[in-house]
């Protein structure tokens, strides 16, 4: 319902012309805004422009313009509460829950986003006058305190939507009563020592805390053993005779789910017949689209009112777990079960809503273990440790100096090194010749075609040596890259689209970069739009269930054979097969996989990265992006950009605003 239905009286309507798409969508989501709106709007044109300049999503100024237009209040007020709604809806589509009315912080808000002084000053007084309580009375009918049902609610850390605060305090409710419930749970499974040999002291404490708590949290950075610890886990509780019926494993992305799936078919032990598996954490709730349009989008097959029927839950990369998914989460897992949530609190959190599991290992240290001694980046290893070294900088915000090289000649590919922004073409190109590979290596993949079975497996006799090289060479470097699309050439189209363009001049004329002909990345703009060649990687863009195939899958495109019905096709390696699926049944699914965001390589090893700076700040450079491309790598990072940029984005934390930490202390009392 809006802000206008629940006014006392609704004002007259301005007439307005109608459009046959929706008039709020002709007058704030076209390229621009309509002549026809009014100079005493609450958004007049020139505060729009300078909104939708600073990309403001035009929802959150529709949004700011219905609420501002409440009846029967000044002017200056309304448009000072419309600034205020711009700022909340900036904060929440950033991943915070509420907007602080801390003064000096909200001017520099509002300033960011385009107010002028004046604007920004009219909004901070007004703000204060509203935490007063102060501002006209019909203004104040649109705000509560917690616990009203108001469309705003002023509570001590600052201004919430309601349905955030609700969302908040009702997975805060649900995890107290999971902590404080001690006689629902049933006695924890005796385990046996047979399962967690081989584990460090850690890893034995935190699944002996899995077996007993009815919430742990387990946290350590890559490489800590997070999956083995979940792996022996489950092969003590089957020991201790706990049915896999029993036991649920889930994590928040097909990819996620089907990457600790691999791990624990590999780690299972001969002869187990026990079946282990993950599934997504949609897929576990039944959560679907709803059958008909309704304000909740997704309605969830198990709930508080019919919960999940496993003992145990354990979900991985419980990071990426937005604040809405982890209460549906936490609402279905019932009262007696254990719930083992696992992750890096360290890593970027979900791309939506909150910070939850950060949130949850800094409140709940109790229930938290955390895992220290890297697996993966070996402090033995020269470069492993430098990684390791400047990974921890960043937590404890001691960053070491950094390798620094002028040319992409001088690179050693081991540990830690930095290059500066005019040297990417040059990075480009060895990267090309390091990682696509040379003509003789392309050819010999071109030159094969492959029939694949029904399933998509391909067939024993199929040439899968020069196949196998390929996709093994992709699965170990990566461009990663902070944004997606930019105007700049550092986003991860720009750098797809460059790769590409190399890659059909080097299959055209066999040239290099640098060499005559071949020309400089970029350059022959025309021929970058070309089709896709063997050879070539790609990522999945959205879970596709029929094919299982995962939002960020890496393949390789490949030649097919006449009879199977599509001149080109992308294979895909799962576990020691490969499966190929035709390229016309993923047309519009597939992208270059060349680069690719952070974000998107989140949970992902190579064994070599290239993180590409933006050419200026911008709010995605964090802390936390840094850390979670850097240990994204097992031997080599290099990092291409400004030095100043990167000092830049180290020195500062990524800030979501979220009061659930405050509220998980307020339920536990009594």
């Amino acid at each position: 319902m809006s802000a206008r239905a629940r006014g006392p009286a609704a004002p007259a309507l301005r007439p307005r012309a109608l459009y046959p798409t929706g008039t709020a969508r002709a007058l704030f989501l076209g390229a621009s805004r309509p002549d026809d709106i009014e100079a005493g709007d609450t958004l007049p044109r020139a505060l729009w422009d300078r909104l939708r300049g600073r990309d403001v999503r035009a929802e959150t100024l529709l949004a700011a313009w219905e609420v501002s237009g409440w009846p029967d209040a000044p002017l200056a007020e309304r448009r000072a509460l419309g600034a205020l709604v711009v700022a909340l809806g900036e904060t929440t589509d950033a991943g915070g829950t509420y907007l602080d009315l801390d003064r000096d912080g909200l001017r520099a808000r509002l300033e960011r986003l385009g107010f002028e002084a004046t604007e920004a000053d009219a909004a901070v007084a007004f703000a204060a006058r509203l935490v007063a309580g102060e501002v006209a009375p019909p203004l104040r009918a649109l705000f509560g305190a917690p616990g009203e049902r108001r469309p705003f609610l002023l509570a001590t850390d600052g201004l919430y939507p309601e349905a955030l605060w609700t969302l908040e305090a009702r997975l805060a409710a649900l995890l107290s009563r999971r902590l404080t419930a001690a006689g629902a749970q049933e006695a924890a499974p005796s385990l046996g020592d047979e399962a967690s040999s081989g584990l460090g002291a850690e890893q034995r404490a935190a699944v002996a805390a899995a077996a007993a708590s009815p919430l742990t949290l387990i946290t350590g950075g890559p490489g800590t053993g997070k999956t083995s610890t979940i792996v022996a886990f489950l092969r003590a509780l089957f020991q201790a005779g706990v049915g896999p019926a029993d036991v649920a494993v889930a994590a928040p992305t097909g990819r996620a789910a089907q990457r600790i799936t691999e791990a624990l078919q590999a780690a299972r032990p001969e002869g187990d017949a026990a079946p282990l598996g993950a599934t997504t954490v949609h897929r576990l709730l039944g959560l679907r689209p709803a059958r008909r349009p309704t304000l909740t989008r997704e309605a969830p097959e198990f709930h508080a009112g019919w919960r999940l029927p496993h003992r145990f839950v354990i979900v991985d990369e419980a990071s990426m777990i937005d604040l809405y998914m982890m209460t549906e989460l936490a609402a279905a897992v019932r009262d007696d079960a254990r719930l083992i949530l696992v992750g890096d609190a360290d890593q970027l959190p979900s791309v939506r809503l909150g910070a939850v599991f950060r949130d949850l290992c800094g409140a709940l240290p109790e229930q938290t273990r955390r895992l220290t001694t890297s697996y993966r980046m070996d402090p033995a290893d020269r470069a492993g440790a430098a990684i390791l070294r400047v990974a921890r900088g960043l937590q404890s915000e001691t960053l070491p100096e950094l390798t620094s090289k002028r040319r992409v000649q001088e690179l050693t590919w081991s540990g830690v090194e930095q290059l500066p922004g005019a040297a990417l073409p040059e990075l480009l190109a060895r990267w090309s010749e390091e990682v696509v590979g040379g003509p003789a290596s392309l050819d010999e993949l071109a030159s094969c075609s492959f029939t694949p079975l029904q399933d998509g497996r391909l067939p024993p006799d199929a040439p899968l040596e020069p196949l196998r090289a390929v996709l093994q060479r992709h699965a170990r470097a990566r461009l990663l890259c902070v944004t997606r699309s930019a105007d700049d050439q550092t986003s991860a189209d720009a750098l797809n689209a460059l790769m590409h363009g190399h890659f059909l001049r080097l299959r055209r004329t066999g040239a290099a970069w640098g060499s005559q002909g071949g020309g400089n990345p970029g350059e022959g703009g025309s021929e970058q739009g070309g089709g896709l060649l063997p050879g070539e990687p790609v990522t999945i863009l959205r879970n596709d269930y029929q094919r299982s195939l995962w939002n960020g899958d890496q393949g390789v495109i490949v030649a097919q054979a006449a009879g199977a019905g599509d001149p080109l096709g992308v294979a895909f390696a799962r576990g020691d097969e490969i499966v190929v699926h035709g390229l016309g049944e993923l047309a519009d699914n597939v992208g270059l996989g060349y680069a690719l965001t952070v974000h998107k390589a989140q949970g992902s090893e190579y064994d070599r990265v290239a993180l590409v700076l933006p050419g200026g700040d911008g709010p995605l450079l964090t802390r936390e992006i840094l850390y979670t491309a850097l240990t994204r790598a097992r031997r080599a990072v290099v990092i291409v950009g400004d030095p100043a940029l990167f000092q830049l984005a180290a020195s500062r934390k990524l800030q979501r605003a979220s009061g659930l930490a405050a509220k998980l202390v307020t339920a536990a009392r009594p």
